[in-house]
């Protein structure tokens, strides 16, 4: 705390001036509208008379894509003006901000001040008044002290009038007091009118627009603020509760349109990845009366890698050209035996082979605009391993197989988690289903059956199921369309 103190003393002395944004009070009846808008110039009067501010106002900001801050503000929708106020002092880049609302009733106006920590997301102070008719400019003057107290007590006054940085640490007893001992200056001077304390640091959520929001708006007279923009409501709701701004928007809206997307990853494939040769043959003097060899394509479970290309047809789809491959095993077994004579236990030998993959995929990514879009798909592959003489090459007397390709197809779920805006994280479950290809091939000759014991293969499982990640890179894409900045008289 003592660096942070010394750091706003040598910014004070450098003549640094922390920006505060006063903001619109929101009228909750029609009799204090008039009301709302004078004690927002008290304020602002007020403030600008410290030289330790600066001050700001909502035409600092830059105009929304269809209408001006203080349309925005305006139309801000009831209990949502902290939020409202939040948006517009993050676009003006204020450290702090002043907002609340104002009602009117018989006896005397009933003002409730928020006093925002822009920075810090949260609402430092709330306080309410019963504000006496004709006290708005001394009303005005203790707001100015309350939130100069608010922004001293960031740098460790003992009359720190914050709570922790936690909004659920519990309060200082002390805090309280000292905003309790501000607050008890104000309603003396403006006569003795009660101000209390409503809430300290409380986090502030962006105001969110709502279906009824759009049903209001549909309503009313006029271009609809979504015609102007060219959208759907449904669309409108959507990027008006997105945080984003209309460009990004429209960017990410546009999904996977036109996109290059190049992929890689890898993991983790049960399937048919495995090579089985069995190979026996009987000789009679120098004569073979009796020979046996299949070779089979069986299920196995190994490392995979795979690379694909793909172009976006759709903001949702995209087509796409995967090559990969897994590896596997080759177990092959070759006995030379002698009729009638004893044959010893069979062993098999195995040794590692890499089997190549290449098809088609379709994959649709649901939410584009969102940082994590849930995926699903299909997609075909061919896939080929190894055959037995390139391995090791078996007696003239067996036969030797080609290498056995399967034909597969697969359906998959998974999902995609946006790392910036052109790289992403991918995650695909595949689940795949053999449909054709000769898994197991066999061949005999015989003069005189001699041979026993034989064992024939069973071949691959018609079912596998795969688990892959990598990342994803988007290039290109549909450029979203231009839309120009309307001032407040068009909307």
């Amino acid at each position: 705390m003592i660096l942070l103190a010394l750091l706003s003393l040598t910014s004070a002395l450098a003549g640094e001036r922390v920006p505060v944004l006063v903001s619109a009070l929101q009228p909750r009846n029609e009799e204090s509208a008039q009301l709302a808008v004078l004690i927002e110039a008290f304020v602002a009067e007020k403030l600008a008379d410290r030289p330790e501010l600066r001050l700001l106002r909502i035409e600092d900001s830059p105009p929304f894509e269809d209408y001006s801050a203080r349309v925005y503000v305006e139309s801000c929708p009831p209990g949502e003006i902290v939020g409202c106020t939040f948006v517009i002092g993050e676009r003006v880049e204020a450290a702090w901000a002043v907002t609340g609302t104002v009602k009117s009733l018989v006896k005397g106006t009933t003002v409730d001040i928020d006093v925002v920590d822009v920075k810090g997301s949260r609402v430092a102070v709330s306080f309410r008044s019963e504000l006496e008719s004709g006290r708005d400019e001394a009303f005005a003057e203790g707001v100015a002290r309350v939130l100069v107290a608010a922004i001293e007590g960031e740098v460790g006054r003992e009359e720190d009038i914050r709570k922790g940085a936690d909004p659920d640490e519990e309060t200082d007893p002390q805090d309280d007091e000292a905003i309790a001992r501000e607050l008890e200056a104000l309603s003396k001077e403006l006569g003795e009118f009660t101000t209390t304390i409503r809430r300290s640091n409380v986090g502030i959520e962006r105001p969110r627009l709502t279906a009824e929001d759009i049903a209001e708006k549909s309503e009313e007279e006029g271009s609809k603020p979504w015609e102007r923009l060219g959208m759907t409501p449904t669309s409108y709701l959507q990027y008006k509760n997105s945080g984003l701004d209309l460009p990004t928007w429209r960017g990410r809206a546009e999904g996977r349109r036109f996109q290059l997307l190049l992929r890689a990853g890898g993991g983790f494939m049960n399937g048919p990845v495995d090579m089985d040769y069995y190979g026996r043959y009987s000789v009679q003097g120098v004569q073979t009366v009796d020979a046996y060899a299949a070779q089979s394509v069986e299920s196995g479970s190994t490392g995979v890698g795979v690379v694909a290309v793909g172009f976006g047809v759709h903001p949702l789809v995209d087509v796409a050209v995967q090559v990969g491959t897994a590896g596997g095993r080759f177990d092959y077994l070759i006995s030379q035996e002698v009729v009638d004579a004893p044959v010893g236990e069979l062993t098999p030998t195995s040794q590692g082979q890499t089997n190549l993959l290449v098809g088609p995929r379709v994959t649709v990514a649901l939410l584009p605009i969102s940082s994590f879009r849930p995926t699903f798909g299909f997609g075909a592959y061919w896939m080929q391993g190894s055959h037995i003489s390139e391995v090791i090459i078996p007696p003239d007397e067996l036969a030797r197989f080609e290498a056995q390709p399967t034909w597969n197809v697969e359906v998959f779920g998974g999902g995609e988690a946006r790392l910036g805006d052109h790289l992403d994280l991918w995650l695909q479950v595949p689940v795949s289903f053999l449909v054709a290809g000769d898994t197991v091939q066999e061949l005999r000759t015989t003069t005189v059956s001699t041979l026993e014991g034989l064992q024939s293969p069973a071949g691959a499982s018609a079912v596998g199921v795969s688990v892959l990640a990598g990342v994803q890179v988007r290039l290109f894409g549909s450029k979203p369309q231009a839309t120009s900045t309307l001032d407040e008289t068009d909307d």
